[in-house]
């Protein structure tokens, strides 16, 4: 599988997977009733404790205003609707990792205060390079903005990109099936999560925490 051949590193990126944006307890969206016909949080759940297992980085990438959204310009009808909305306040309830998402210990926590893509006016990157990732293996939400987002940035700094399909929601089943038939698949190889389970499980190195024995399997 592209960005898995043996050698690569790969870090889990899991996109917005926060209360207001995924939490059928906290709202109601079109995209929330995807996270939950999907079930992707505890995919998603399932997937992250493979990557723990391996001694493999598993990266929370949020997003979370300051208090009273100063600083997050309106330059997009989405900021806008995130400003008139208001909840999405760093340090609230609201703007929390789903209160269904297990955190490990060693997981990092990449936060922005703007933006719609998780590289942007964050440390992603660095974090990512000092920990040797070649590859970055994309779940959560949603395949309409932020994954694409994502990929893109992703491409522009030279990591190889994997979407786990079955981890990830877009804002209604036909947007979605659009964006990972059609948009994605230019951006990155599409997997399910039982694929990339089968090669974190295939063994890593003690030393360098890379794969030796990846499982070939098909994309998609």
């Amino acid at each position: 599988m592209k960005g898995l051949e043996p050698g690569k590193r790969p870090a889990l990126l899991i996109s917005e997977c926060q209360n207001l944006i995924t939490n059928d307890a906290y709202s109601d969206s079109p995209l929330i009733r995807q996270v939950v016909e999907r079930q992707i949080i505890s995919k998603i759940n399932e997937l992250a404790a493979q990557f723990r297992v391996r001694d493999l980085p598993v990266v929370h990438c949020i997003i979370a205003a300051r208090p009273g959204f100063e600083g997050f310009r309106i330059n997009c009808v989405l900021a806008a609707q995130l400003k008139k909305v208001g909840r999405l306040v760093a340090g609230t309830p609201d703007a929390a990792i789903h209160d269904g998402i297990t955190v490990g210990v060693k997981d990092i926590v990449a936060q922005r205060y703007h933006g719609m893509a998780p590289f942007s006016g964050t440390d992603l990157d660095a974090i990512l390079r000092g920990l040797d990732v070649d590859t970055v293996v994309l779940a959560g939400v949603s395949t309409n903005i932020a994954l694409p987002g994502a990929a893109t940035e992703a491409i522009a700094r030279g990591y190889d990109v994997i979407l786990v399909e079955d981890c990830t929601a877009g804002g209604t089943a036909e947007t979605h099936q659009m964006q990972v038939v059609m948009h994605l698949p230019l951006l990155s190889t599409i997997t399910d999560g039982a694929s990339i389970s089968r090669w974190v499980e295939a063994g890593t190195e003690v030393n360098g925490l890379r794969s030796t024995a990846p499982t070939e399997v098909p994309a998609g």
